[in-house]
C-alpha cells in the first residue's frame, strides 16, 4: 500500500491506494471503497477466533465484543454483553489462509494427536479434515445468485463493480426479493441551485424551516435558511469536528451530527446549530461510520460501515439493536440507514451497491441493486411523510424513488449532464414534496421539485 504524502482536501484524512484494484481510499478506512479488500491489520476475536479489520468493538462473525487495543488491562472491566441480533442474517463468510490454518491447528491437530493412538490413523484423519476444510473454503468463496430456476456463481470481478453484476444478481440464494430498475428508463429532473459555496457537502436534512448540511472538508455543520442562505457555521460538537459526514433530525427538531473521524462521535444540536450534548457511545463503535437517522422513538440509527452492521442507540449511548449486513458473506458495507414506520429499516450499501430493507429481527425483506459507488460518497437515503424512499446514485448524478416492491414502484431520475459531472450524495425529502440534494463534486446544494 502506498500512502500519499499530501492531503488534497483539508479536514479529510490522507489516502491509500488499494493493492488489489488500485482504487484510492481513505487511509483510515478498513476496506477499499471499490473492491472491498481489507486494507489494514486484523484483530482476532477471543471467542470464535475470526479476524476482524480495524478497531471496531464487535466481531463481524459472532458479534462478541473484541479486546480493546492489543491487550485487555487486568483492572479494566470486560464488556461481556452480546448485542441484540448480532448473529442474525449471517451466512457463509470469506476465509483467509491464516484463519483456516489456525482453525485446523487449534481444532483438529491437538485433538487428533491425543486420541488417534497411531501415526497412520492420525495422518489419515488429518488428510480427511484438510479436504473437508478446502471444500468449505470453495463454498464460502462462491457467491450464488438465482435467475429463475438456475444458479450462477458471481466472480470477484463482478463484486468489484461490473455493471453486469446488478443485472445478473436478480436474487440472493437466501429467500429475499430483488427488484431491479430496467436500464435506460431514467427521467431527467429539473432543479435549482440553492447554494454553490460549499467544499464537499455530504449529509443534509430539513427541520425547523431550515436546512442542515455537513461538510467534512470544512469540518462544519452549516445551517441554511429554506432558500439556501447561510445562517451559521458550527465547527464543534463537544469536540472540534474532524470529519462530519451525515446529519439527521428528530421529531422535536433536534439535530444529530455524525462525525466519522478520530474514533467516531455523535453530537446533538439545537435549531440554531448550537451544541447541546454528546451521545456517550462506548469505545470506537461509530468510528468510520457513514450514515445516521433518528426514528420516532428517539433511537439513533447508525450505519457502522467497517463493522458491516447497522445499530440503534439511545441518547445515553446504550446499543439497543444490531443488524448484520454481511448476508451470505457478501461485501455489503452499509453507508446509510433510514428507519421505516412499519418497524423495518432501509440500508444502503457499497461493495455490492444496493438498498436492502431489513426487519428489526435482522431478516432481509427486499433488495434493490444500484449503480456502483464507494463508501466515502455512497448512496444516501431519505423517507418522505408517506413512507416513500428516495436514494441518491452518486456516480450517475441521479436518484431513485422506491414506493413498493414491484418494478412499477421504482422510478429513477438523473440531473442534466454538466461539466464537471454532478455527484449527488446527501438527500432530504421535504414536507412540500421537494427534494434537497448535495453535490459533493461541485460543492453545491440543489432543490428538485417533484410532482406530488
Amino acid at each position: 500500500m502506498i500512502q500519499n504524502s499530501a492531503n488534497e482536501n483539508p479536514g479529510e484524512s490522507p489516502e491509500v491506494i488499494c493493492p488489489s484494484c488500485s482504487y484510492t481510499s481513505r487511509s483510515d478506512a478498513n476496506y477499499c471503497g471499490n473492491c472491498g479488500r481489507q486494507l489494514f491489520s486484523t484483530q482476532t476475536c477471543i471467542r470464535c477466533g475470526a479476524d476482524n479489520a480495524g478497531s471496531h468493538p464487535y466481531c463481524n462473525t459472532c458479534g462478541a465484543p473484541l479486546p480493546v487495543g492489543p491487550t485487555q488491562a487486568e483492572d479494566s472491566p470486560q464488556d461481556n454483553r452480546i448485542p441484540l441480533f448480532s448473529s442474525l442474517a449471517k451466512g457463509a463468510r470469506r476465509i483467509n489462509p491464516r484463519e483456516w490454518l489456525r482453525g485446523v491447528a487449534s481444532k483438529r491437530i491437538r485433538t487428533l494427536i491425543l486420541w488417534s493412538g497411531s501415526p497412520i490413523i492420525f495422518a489419515a484423519i488429518l488428510i480427511a479434515a484438510v479436504a473437508k476444510d478446502t471444500l468449505g473454503i470453495g463454498k464460502a468463496g462462491a457467491f450464488l445468485f438465482q435467475r429463475g430456476d438456475s444458479a450462477n456463481v458471481a466472480s470477484d470481478d463482478a463484486r468489484r463493480g461490473d455493471p453486469a453484476f446488478a443485472e445478473s444478481a436478480s436474487t440472493f440464494a437466501l429467500s429475499i426479493n430483488t427488484t431491479t430498475l430496467p436500464a435506460g428508463e431514467e427521467q431527467t429532473a429539473a432543479f435549482e441551485s440553492l447554494n454553490e459555496n460549499l467544499a464537499r457537502p455530504r449529509g443534509v436534512t430539513g427541520a425547523n424551516g431550515r436546512l442542515y448540511v455537513v461538510d467534512p472538508s470544512q469540518g462544519a455543520l452549516i445551517v441554511l435558511d429554506a432558500d439556501g442562505g447561510e445562517l451559521a457555521q458550527i465547527h464543534s460538537g463537544g469536540r472540534r469536528f474532524v470529519e462530519p459526514v451525515d446529519v439527521a433530525a428528530d421529531a422535536a427538531g433536534n439535530i444529530y451530527v455524525l462525525d466519522a473521524g478520530d474514533g467516531g462521535h455523535i453530537s446533538i444540536h439545537d435549531a440554531d446549530g448550537s451544541f447541546v450534548e454528546a451521545v456517550p457511545i462506548i469505545g470506537r463503535a461509530v468510528d468510520r461510520s457513514r450514515g445516521i437517522d433518528v426514528d420516532s422513538q428517539g433511537r439513533i440509527w447508525v450505519a457502522l460501515t467497517p463493522a458491516l452492521a447497522v445499530a440503534a442507540f439511545d441518547v445515553y449511548g446504550q446499543e439497543l439493536i444490531r443488524i448484520a449486513t454481511d448476508l451470505e458473506g457478501r461485501d455489503l458495507q452499509p453507508v446509510d440507514v433510514a428507519f421505516y414506520s412499519d418497524d423495518a429499516v432501509y440500508v444502503s450499501t457499497v461493495g455490492m451497491t444496493t438498498v436492502i430493507r431489513f426487519s428489526l429481527s435482522g431478516e432481509p425483506l427486499n433488495l434493490w441493486p444500484l449503480v456502483n459507488a464507494n463508501s466515502v460518497d455512497g448512496p444516501h437515503l431519505s423517507l418522505d411523510r408517506n413512507g416513500v424512499l428516495f436514494v441518491t446514485q452518486p456516480e450517475q448524478g441521479g436518484f431513485v424513488r422506491i414506493s413498493g416492491d414491484s418494478e412499477e414502484a421504482l422510478q429513477a431520475w438523473v440531473l442534466p449532464a454538466s461539466d464537471p459531472i454532478r455527484k449527488l450524495v446527501g438527500i432530504a425529502a421535504g414536507e412540500d414534496g421537494n427534494l434537497v440534494v448535495t453535490d459533493s463534486e461541485n460543492g453545491s446544494i440543489y432543490r428538485i421539485p417533484l410532482a406530488k
